[in-house]
């Protein structure tokens, strides 16, 4: 029985639901309620060559009186609309504090509100005030520090270090506050397991925000990982180093080979001369010893020797 109820004229019932719930809903909203709403604080008159320096507020919290429907209207459709209070600072040399209802009270042409509204403004909420302070607009050009750990992949090294560009950047901003700047510096960041090469766009910014401009928001960090690998390379002169005047010294053989570890990509651009290989006399020579492990300047992108072909040179005073 009780489902018969419930189910019989189901089209019917649902009707008369859907009916009520409309007629709820404009009963309700023609009702006159005062409310209050954001609306954003829209900045105009200043000069191109003045800069706040201080933040001003980006919305500001208004009570309105309206109908229901229309406040219903106005939070669906304000995000897309112009509405705002235009606080006008053609006026405006270095610090003054705009109380905005007198504000708005002497200017009601500064709310900016679809006709279609039908809200009529009664005071503004919070802030009540606002404190503007301007001074001449400057430029400045900033150093880019960007803080990064880049940790290869097993069996994969990073040739050389990271690089970003651009490494400097013009900001805009008032002249008290650009005075004692000289870089921008972005939060550390740390990659790991990296088995390709790096490029990624870094946001850049300066706080407060409000207050500066720069000509570029982001900034470009690469990095060239390379898989490690080996190559031979013969032929390279041994270099004597800090030898005694008058002393002679003889170094056999005068050329020799290594086996470099690097970043294969890397190590095969390289040519036998692009290494310097050496043997500092006046630290490492003694009397009683002939053979000697030379010494390696490593180009960029060479890890290590893992060997020399021979593995020692004979040294002899002569």
């Amino acid at each position: 029985m009780f489902k018969k109820i419930f189910t019989q004229d189901i089209q019917i019932k649902l009707g008369s639901l859907i009916l009520a719930v409309l007629l709820w809903f404009f009963v309700v909203t023609d009702i006159e309620y005062y409310f209050d709403l954001e609306i954003p604080l829209r900045i105009q008159g200043l000069s191109e060559d003045k800069a706040f320096n201080n933040e001003i507020p980006d919305l500001v919290t208004t009570r309105f009186r309206g109908k229901g429907h229309t406040l219903l209207w106005a939070n669906m459709t304000l995000p897309l609309s112009e509405t705002g209070l235009v606080l006008d600072l053609s006026k405006t040399h270095n610090t003054q504090i705009y109380h905005l209802n007198e504000y708005f009270t002497e200017h009601p042409d500064k709310l900016i509100m679809p006709r279609d509204y039908n809200l009529d403004l009664l005071h503004i909420v919070s802030p009540e005030s606002v404190w503007v302070s301007v001074e001449p607009m400057d430029q400045k050009e900033l150093n880019v520090n960007v803080q990064a750990n880049i940790i290869p992949a097993l069996g994969y090294m990073m040739v050389g270090d990271f690089s970003v560009e651009p490494t400097k950047v013009m900001v805009h901003g008032p002249v008290s506050l650009l005075r004692d700047l000289t870089s921008i510096t972005l939060p550390p960041l740390t990659i790991e397991d990296v088995n390709t090469d790096i490029s990624i766009d870094l946001p850049l910014s300066l706080e407060p925000t409000q207050l500066f401009t720069l000509d570029t928001s982001v900034v470009t960090l690469t990095a060239d990982i390379q898989s490690i690998g080996s190559v031979e390379f013969q032929n390279i002169p041994v270099r004597l180093e800090n030898v005694p005047r008058y002393v002679e010294v003889a170094v056999t053989p005068q050329s020799i080979g290594l086996i470099a570890e690097g970043g294969l990509d890397r190590l095969l651009e390289l040519k036998p001369e692009d290494f310097i290989v050496t043997f500092d006399f006046r630290a490492n020579w003694e009397q009683d010893i002939q053979l000697y492990i030379p010494e390696a300047v490593l180009p960029i992108g060479v890890q290590r020797v893992s060997r020399f072909i021979p593995e020692k040179v004979e040294i002899v005073q002569q």
